[in-house]
């Protein structure tokens, strides 16, 4: 069965998109995949921006479904000099050929083996050039990598219209402060921007926070109330977390933005409306509707254009930028530099946290110090009797889940001696399933 993963940065047909004629460009030679050999035998996929992700995760923009394969197996960076490849703490490793690599700089076509998956790389032999902004930022976001120039060039290009954006990405890369740029740089920056975390509001409720409800709807409306899109009308309507939305509830969405009307819960009567729609999730929205969790007439419509922002342990080069800007932020630090040895020390972080932890974790080196035992633990919340009911479900699960890891793991080690097979049987889990859990433990680290 053949399977084609397109590229995020999906542009909109629109007329009104700025000319990117005179914008500064990165000159790289895109590569087309093809899985040669493995259970994802016939998927191919077009590389044509500057970072992109091959493994078996769910968060990987080219997904192969081998468990020999780590979920952030491959990084393949388009660079003006050849194609760049980068194996990611891989369980079983990257081979060019015969040859086990870490990082290789391609220069023509190859086969390229992860786990027990071949793939064929083909390099174009004409060059590609990929559209940079000229700034450093966007907004409020912040990034000099090539990727995140990219990124905020095509967000340049579609802020102006009203075509619908979906922005996807792990939780805490910042797809909130993008949707407020795209708002701002709009003609609709004077309208309001209405923002709705689609993960965090019971099911039951969600319909009516969407659309409002007219008194008597259900128990406890004793009065009518107006939902976040008549709140957004004449501006910006901000869908978060738009992967927990539930599927009977799907089509009623779609309905709204295809008639741009909506009928509140227990009304006779539609209202007409008149919002952009951003949406943002950080679940593969591809992977829903091959299960039948997402309606694909509901993605197009939001995916108009498509763009993903990777996490920062995929940028480092964007980290200390971040990092000074925030720390700026701070009153009374406004012109304020990073010490050399922290800098250093962010730089080479993993970030689990991504851009908010960052963040954090320069706040508490404002106040406590850069030898804080807690500087990075305690930034994401996750320190023993920790509080996560401010974070949605999701992201509190996730940031528990990665604490107990980090714990456990390393103490059922030390029990057996740091024999993994060892390990394994006291922690009553098969050997690979234990080496896969602890390589991604470890590579979230």
């Amino acid at each position: 069965m053949m399977h084609t993963i397109s590229s995020p940065f999906t542009e909109a047909a629109d007329t009104h998109l700025i000319d990117d004629r005179a914008r500064p460009t990165l000159r790289v030679r895109a590569v087309h995949v093809v899985v040669l050999d493995g259970p994802s035998k016939g998927a191919t996929a077009r590389i044509d921006r500057p970072l992109f992700i091959i493994g078996s995760g769910e968060g990987a923009d080219m997904r192969i479904h081998d468990d020999t394969v780590s979920r952030e197996h491959l990084r393949v960076s388009l660079r003006e000099g050849g194609v760049h490849l980068r194996d990611e703490g891989s369980t079983n490793g990257t081979y060019v050929g015969a040859m086990k690599v870490q990082d290789v700089l391609l220069g023509a076509s190859s086969p390229v083996t992860i786990g027990g998956t071949t793939l064929a790389l083909h390099v174009d032999a004409e060059t590609t050039e990929l559209a940079l902004s000229e700034s450093s930022g966007f907004g409020g976001a912040i990034g000099v990598s090539h990727v995140m120039r990219h990124l905020f060039a095509t967000l340049e290009r579609v802020a102006p219209t009203d075509t619908s954006v979906l922005i996807e990405g792990e939780s805490g890369v910042g797809k909130e402060v993008l949707a407020q740029a795209l708002h701002a740089h709009s003609a609709r920056a004077d309208g309001p921007f209405v923002a709705l975390d689609c993960g965090a509001i019971p099911a039951n409720l969600i319909e009516s926070e969407l659309f409002g409800h007219e008194r008597g709807a259900f128990t406890g409306a004793d009065r009518s109330r107006i939902g976040a899109f008549e709140q957004a009308h004449g501006g910006t309507l901000f869908l978060d977390e738009l992967g927990e939305l539930s599927p009977d509830l799907q089509p009623k969405l779609l309905r709204a933005l295809e008639a741009r009307e909506i009928r509140p819960v227990g009304g006779q009567r539609t209202r007409h409306v008149d919002v952009r729609v951003i949406a943002a999730t950080n679940k593969n929205l591809s992977d829903g509707m091959q299960r039948g969790t997402f309606r694909a007439d509901l993605f197009y419509r939001l995916a108009v254009v498509r763009v993903a922002v990777p996490p920062l342990r995929d940028r480092p080069e964007d980290v200390v930028p971040l990092a000074t800007a925030f720390l700026r932020r701070i009153p009374g630090h406004e012109r304020a530099e990073l010490p050399a040895d922290f800098a250093a020390m962010l730089a080479s972080y993993r970030w689990p946290g991504n851009v908010r932890e960052l963040r954090n974790v320069v706040e508490r080196y404002v106040v406590l110090g850069m030898n804080d035992a807690s500087l990075f633990e305690d930034s994401l919340g996750c320190s023993s009797g920790g509080d996560l009911s401010h974070l949605p479900y999701h992201e509190a699960r996730r940031i528990a889940l990665d604490h107990f890891d980090r714990s456990y793991f390393p103490a059922v080690l030390e029990r057996a001696g740091n024999v993994i097979s060892r390990a394994a049987q006291l922690a009553q889990v098969g050997r690979g399933s234990f080496h896969r859990m602890l390589n991604r433990m470890r590579k979230a680290a």
